[in-house]
């Protein structure tokens, strides 16, 4: 599960992953990735709860609770060359800002290993996708965390605008 995680204050909160992560380790990713287990989130018996692991994940790496945020599916996403599937969510803090999140997170975390980094974002369209194409990092993205910011982008701002702003950034390139 993918999360985009949006402050309250207007930050998106983006991840660099931990060097021992399995998945895209040293890249930079979403502010939330969790994977499925079998043994938590299913037990091979009934079909896990895609907002369950979602939460899992807002609180072992961001130390969230449920009663903090507001979630909401964005997408559901297949890779049928790679035989992968994720899902995409949007996660808006109801009180915390940027500055608390990172107080918080400061105080430790269970899972603080799968990050390296956390940089928070200005939650505008153009300031995204600068942050996305910076020369240091275009090339050091997970290559699902693009799309998931463009649609929470599309969640928060609607679909034209983003697109308007994302083409006059690209255009200053």
């Amino acid at each position: 599960m993918n999360v985009a995680v949006v402050t309250a204050d207007d930050l998106l909160v983006v991840s660099r992953r931990g060097d021992r992560v399995r998945t895209a380790p040293g890249l930079w990713n979403s502010s939330v990735n969790e994977g499925l287990a079998r043994n938590i989130d299913s037990s091979g018996r009934h079909a896990p709860d895609l907002h369950a692991v979602a939460r899992r994940g807002m609180r072992e790496e961001l130390a969230l609770e449920p009663g903090e945020y507001t979630l909401a599916l964005l997408a559901f996403v297949l890779d049928v060359e790679s035989r992968m599937w994720s899902a995409h969510f949007t996660a808006r803090l109801t009180g915390l800002t940027g500055e608390e999140l990172r107080a918080r997170t400061s105080r430790g975390v269970p899972d603080r290993w799968e990050h390296t980094a956390m940089e928070y974002v200005p939650f505008r369209t153009a300031d995204v996708v600068r942050h996305l194409l910076a020369p240091e990092r275009r090339h050091r993205w997970a290559p699902l965390a693009p799309a998931l910011f463009h649609l929470a982008l599309v969640h928060a701002h609607g679909r034209a605008s983003v697109e308007r702003a994302e083409a006059a950034v690209v255009r200053r390139l």
